[in-house]
């Protein structure tokens, strides 16, 4: 057992690990008024994406604590809940106001999900100003790390 957990957790970084640096990938996700926003429209601000599932548990708790930091943000950085796995207007409102997170919505599609990388939730990107990869946080629990980022962005 041991012999395979480590080339298995290997692998799983390995497929997970963004390139850092370079472009995120260009998509296209819709807001839950059904207005298309792409990747490239996110420049100009630093941006954090943190993908979400409506059964995940731990999503919630990362969508409170980031709805906080965006406030702490609040004119310097876009932030936004990317569900996936559903595109449910109906459930995705539900959980929004369940879990009383404030984080703007945009729905992604499996293509989306491949482009990105996301294998777990919650997975956090966080994008600079001019759309590049800068940060890739998977699991709940890392505001602290995404502020640190931000910080390091905006005194740059």
């Amino acid at each position: 057992m041991k012999n395979i957990i480590l080339p298995l957790l290997v692998a799983v970084l390995f497929v997970i690990q963004p390139s850092y640096g370079k472009k995120a990938p260009e998509v296209e996700f819709e807001d839950l008024n059904g207005k298309k926003v792409k990747v490239s429209d996110l420049k100009g601000k630093p941006a954090v994406l943190v993908f979400w599932q409506v059964l995940c548990h731990s999503c919630e708790k990362e969508l409170k604590a980031l709805s906080k930091t965006a406030e702490k943000y609040r004119d310097k950085v876009q932030f936004y809940a990317v569900v996936i796995g559903t595109r449910d207007l109906l459930v995705i409102e539900e959980k929004k106001m369940e879990w009383n997170f404030s984080l703007p919505v945009l729905i992604a599609d499996y293509k989306d999900q491949m482009a990105f990388k996301v294998y777990g939730t919650p997975m956090t990107y966080v994008l600079d100003g001019e759309g590049n990869v800068v940060a890739v946080f998977l699991g709940s629990g890392k505001e602290k790390q995404v502020e640190q980022v931000l910080d390091k962005l905006l005194n740059q």
